[in-house]
């Protein structure tokens, strides 16, 4: 098993067609590689207790997930899992998922030259547009969250 220290955790949520991204305020957290089949990951975060009535509200859900480790600088990856549970800390509460990566940074590339070579670029121009459209990372985050949400509905 690998730990890592969690940074950023977001709920990417698809409501009525739209996907909206919902930070996770964290006072601690961590993120396990469980190293078993399937890219399985524990995630535990320690969040303020204001945040309990939105995570029982979607406890039992699939949901999607953005997560940034050890550094605030690397590149967010995509997870789909559950909560398993939620911990009364006293002043705030422990939250745990079982997750799966999703996707991650070369999942983005991938998305992003596709669509780029649908737009007919090519050469030089179609490294210039890679290279713009790659720094809107919340835009093609919402377009991977989008996609794993249609692969779960149709599931």
């Amino acid at each position: 098993m690998k730990t890592f220290r969690l940074i950023s955790l977001q709920i990417i949520l698809m409501e009525k067609n739209k996907v909206i991204h919902r930070s996770v305020p964290l006072q601690d957290g961590l993120i396990i590689n469980r190293e078993e089949s399937n890219s399985s990951w524990l995630i535990e975060a320690v969040i303020p207790a204001e945040e309990k009535d939105f995570l029982k509200e979607i406890k039992n859900q699939k949901l999607v997930f953005e997560v940034i480790i050890t550094e605030r600088s690397n590149e967010p990856a995509l997870m789909t899992g559950n909560i398993r549970q939620l911990t009364d800390l006293s002043e705030n509460y422990s939250l745990m998922i079982d997750a799966k990566m999703a996707a991650g940074k070369d999942d983005v590339s991938n998305l992003i030259l596709e669509g780029i070579v649908q737009d007919g670029y090519s050469g030089e121009e179609l490294l210039n547009e890679f290279m713009y459209r790659k720094n809107d990372q919340m835009e093609w985050s919402k377009k991977l969250a989008e996609k794993i949400y249609k692969e779960i509905k149709d599931s």
